[in-house]
């Protein structure tokens, strides 16, 4: 049977130990703004460097900030704690909100802008919240699985939204990446636990990360063996960054993908974000 595989090539690292800007004691997550432009999420700080990885600016933030996304009006929301928090493009604090019930914080783990909402992923509620920019809820997505939340025995909850609206979660107990509407609708879901076919997610809870490329690839991330993979929306996989590219320690991998299709991959523990440029397409016989 033949086949046409993607390849990808790593082409750059931002933040290494050699790097003008190296992460010395934290690297919690990536993002992709405006002329993909890259920011980082490190050192109790922001970093914003061009698509090529010169450094531009930085920019301390709350403390404990576990994640980040860029807004299209060069704003960057900062998830901590119980908390959301607004940037300028000039890194000034100009607000934000609390996130999660009265006497039960949010643990964010991840925020997406869409449209006028915000979604945060509450790991602590296993639930996907919409709020307004104000921080009014909206409503929940998450709830409609059977258990009622989805299934997060490493307490960690990632997605992301595609150019069509709809959320793609890491259900990581499931071994699943889960499809669903903006109103909380279930769409449906790819993967299952194994340990042989390339396609599957092993150990315990994965895939632990997860993007979405603008032509609608799913872009995940495992722990236990350290690699990202490359999958078709309804689930076909179409390639493997393996393991010698990222630290056996690693029990994240954040992503994102930038306009032409580069994959960033930020590694927490080497505290490095290693960039992935789609090679040509090859024919592969089996």
């Amino acid at each position: 049977m033949e086949t046409n595989a993607q390849q990808y090539v790593r082409t750059a690292i931002i933040g290494g130990p050699n790097s003008a800007h190296p992460f010395r004691r934290s690297l919690a997550g990536i993002a992709i703004g405006v002329a993909d432009q890259i920011y980082a999420l490190g050192d109790g700080e922001v970093r914003m460097f061009e698509p090529d990885g010169t450094f531009l600016l930085g920019y301390k933030v709350v403390e404990n900030a576990t994640c980040l996304a860029a807004a299209a009006d060069g704003r960057v929301f900062v998830g901590a704690p119980g908390r959301v928090e607004f940037y300028d493009s000039d890194g000034r604090h100009t607000g934000g909100f609390p996130a999660g019930e009265k006497d039960k914080p949010a643990a964010v783990t991840k925020i997406k802008i869409v449209g006028k909402e915000v979604l945060v992923a509450d790991a602590a509620a296993r639930i996907i919240r919409r709020y307004d920019m104000k921080g009014v809820p909206q409503g929940l997505i998450g709830t409609a699985n059977k258990t009622g939340t989805f299934m997060l025995p490493n307490k960690w909850l990632d997605f992301d939204v595609d150019s069509k609206g709809v959320v793609r979660a890491s259900d990581t107990g499931r071994h699943q990446v889960s499809a669903w509407a903006l109103d909380g609708s279930r769409l449906g879901a790819f993967g299952k636990f194994g340990m042989q076919n390339p396609a599957d997610f092993v150990g315990c809870c994965n895939p632990v990360n997860l993007t979405i490329a603008p032509d609608g690839k799913v872009v995940t991330g495992e722990k236990v063996a350290a690699r990202v993979k490359i999958f078709e929306p309804a689930g076909k996989l179409l390639a493997v960054i393996g393991p010698e590219h990222f630290d056996a320690k690693c029990i994240h991998i954040h992503l994102a993908v930038d306009s032409k299709g580069r994959i960033l991959a930020a590694d927490p523990v080497r505290r490095e974000v290693k960039i992935f440029s789609p090679a040509t397409k090859v024919e592969v016989k089996r």
